[in-house]
């Protein structure tokens, strides 16, 4: 159905020759039928990888093929009829994926009348897709008013209605709690094993590890690793198994094994493989030393959650994380001070509560690093943080402002003066040179005589964004965009910086070494820094870690060299090989 083969694709900046590669060789196949996971933090490639399978973008080099047809061959015209024939594509958003005036099964309709189907066939073929999302009892409800998870279901039996060669599902629980999440995973896994749908679910969502039949990692535009559904019952072929010489072979044709897979199985100069008929499952060993029995006896222990498939990262490699250490002064006097919030959303008419009696307090001078799953509140506590959303219990005092407790202009005016926010989507005035984005916060509040443009140039080159000043935010990629936006947050040296995903849309080197940057202006302004991210990486010892799932706090530590170290060994998959940390 899909095979990458050495799959590369560069932005290319033409006018600073900057070159940035979003996927650096990425290798993986996805047989008809399947239901994989793809997982990555942002700056991944997953976007990337999720356009060029819709043929939004063409590959730089390697090889892409999607039922037999080589991508890079296709024209633009024809990219956009593929697509419209073959895929299946789910947007996180649901507003984009229904008409919300209409109702769920005229929503449902319309692409089945796409079909030229016969009325009475697309009316039967509408009624059973209800049933198999469970859409029965709203069927007759606008989209208006269906809920969050009613919401997704719809979208995902609109995506099928057409009878794609494949669904490709982008984000699709990112804006749901973990209830409603694995509800959307059980209905995918039921869809597929009924209908045979290959689905594809990408997302940084860690809760779809293991739940699929296989789930690849990607890290950094490569694959990390391959996860598989934990299910070690039907393994006795081991002690019969007679076939053998089976290895995984990348795509510059060498076998790649591990040094500790190869210092496990004692392996010397052979490699033995025993594989089962279906050719579902092989196993490396040296028979000398290792019986079959044995061998079963090991699989069917709990199995290791990631298979690795590339170079290992080892702690020396990421031994500059460790460096550095935060410290907060033991003298410093709250500064943000969140009492019994709670705030809900109306969804599509129902009231999807986000945040539940939450309660935090943070010292001036801190760094607050706040993580979590998709859907969990973290951008709506920022949202509370900086004024711009009111809760409908508890309250948010700034610096002894309460800020939810004022009118719009009040909220307004403390905003400009006191608070810089960093969100996912760029923040800059598209009409004007970057360069003069910097400016307006200055003008806005009668300070333009304390800017200069010394000053921005050196905030803007420590962001890596210098090159593009007198660009035109229209002009930027997103990574630039996101690093321009942090440029205008650092410029105005508030003394409350909130960022929500500051890094996304950049590789992990540059992700890393901006985290230097906001560490310096934090010490040297005293500003109080709250950020939420998915990427554990960015973490450091010193700071304040967070972790918030379904609206409820429910870890809050400061980070240590240890904990740092057991949390990335976790998260970057690491194994210890005799290295300092």
């Amino acid at each position: 159905m899909i095979r990458c083969v050495d799959l590369i694709k560069i932005y290319h900046d033409p006018v600073t020759e900057y070159k940035v590669a979003a996927l650096r060789g990425l290798d993986l196949d996805i047989g008809d039928g399947e239901l994989v996971s793809i997982i990555g933090p942002s700056g991944a490639g997953k976007t990337t990888f999720v356009n060029l399978l819709s043929g939004v973008l063409t590959a730089t080099g390697g090889l892409l093929l999607i039922k037999g047809v080589q991508m890079d061959r296709l024209n633009e015209k024809e990219r956009r009829k593929f697509r419209f024939e073959n895929i299946g594509l789910v947007n996180q958003f649901t507003s984009r994926n229904l008409f919300t005036h209409l109702t769920a099964i005229d929503n449902l309709l319309l692409p089945i009348k796409m079909k030229y189907a016969p009325r009475e066939e697309a009316r039967k073929e509408a009624e059973e897709l209800l049933s198999l999302f469970n859409l029965q009892h709203v069927k007759q409800n606008k989209a208006a008013k269906l809920s969050g998870g009613e919401s997704m279901r719809l979208s995902i039996a609109i995506a099928m209605a057409r009878q794609p060669g494949f669904i490709l599902a982008d984000e699709p629980t990112g804006q749901l709690d973990s209830k409603n999440t694995f509800e959307i995973i059980d209905i995918l896994k039921d869809v597929n094993e009924e209908l045979g749908t290959t689905i594809l679910i990408v997302t940084h969502d860690v809760r779809y590890r293991n739940v699929f039949e296989k789930s690849f990692l990607i890290r950094d535009g490569r694959l990390a690793g391959v996860g598989h559904e934990s299910d070690r019952k039907q393994l006795d072929f081991l002690k019969d198994a007679s076939v053998l010489n089976r290895a995984y072979i990348d795509a510059s044709g060498f076998i790649q094994i591990p040094d500790r897979v190869k210092m496990s199985t004692a392996l010397r100069d052979v490699a033995e493989f025993d594989t089962h008929p279906s050719k579902k499952l092989a196993m490396l060993w040296n028979p000398d030393l290792v019986s079959r029995e044995e061998i079963l006896e090991v699989l069917q222990q709990p199995p290791e959650e990631w298979v690795e498939t590339k170079a290992d990262i080892t702690f020396d490699d990421i031994e500059y994380l460790f460096e550095r250490v935060f410290k907060l002064d033991p003298k410093a006097k709250p500064h943000i001070e969140i009492k019994n919030l709670s705030k809900g959303y109306k969804i599509f008419g129902t009231m999807n509560q986000v945040i539940i009696d939450l309660n935090l307090t943070v010292k001036e001078g801190d760094f607050v690093f706040i993580s979590g799953p998709s859907g969990v509140g973290k951008t709506t506590l920022l949202n509370c943080i900086a004024g711009l959303l009111i809760p409908e219990k508890g309250k948010v005092v700034l610096d002894g402002f309460s800020i939810g407790e004022q009118d719009d202009t009040a909220r307004s005016d403390f905003r400009l003066e006191n608070i810089a926010y960093i969100t996912q989507y760029h923040s800059l005035f598209d009409p004007i040179q970057l360069k003069d984005n910097l400016l307006i916060p200055y003008l806005f509040l009668g300070k333009e005589k304390e800017y200069s443009d010394e000053m921005g140039e050196e905030i803007a080159n420590l962001c890596h964004i210098k090159h593009k000043l007198e660009s035109y935010p229209d002009e930027l990629s997103a990574g630039e965009k996101q690093r321009a936006t942090l440029t205008l947050a650092l410029s105005r040296k508030t003394k409350i910086l909130l960022a929500d995903e500051p890094t996304a849309n950049m590789d992990s080197d540059l992700a890393r070494a901006l985290m230097d940057v906001l560490m310096d202006v934090v010490e040297e302004n005293k500003s109080t820094f709250v950020m939420c991210s998915h990427d554990l990486s960015l973490l450091r010892p010193g700071f304040r870690h967070v972790r918030i799932s379904d609206g409820k706090i429910i870890k809050d530590e400061r980070v240590t060299k240890a904990s740092l170290k057991a949390t990335l060994k976790e998260y970057l998959q690491i194994e210890e090989n005799n290295n300092k940390k």
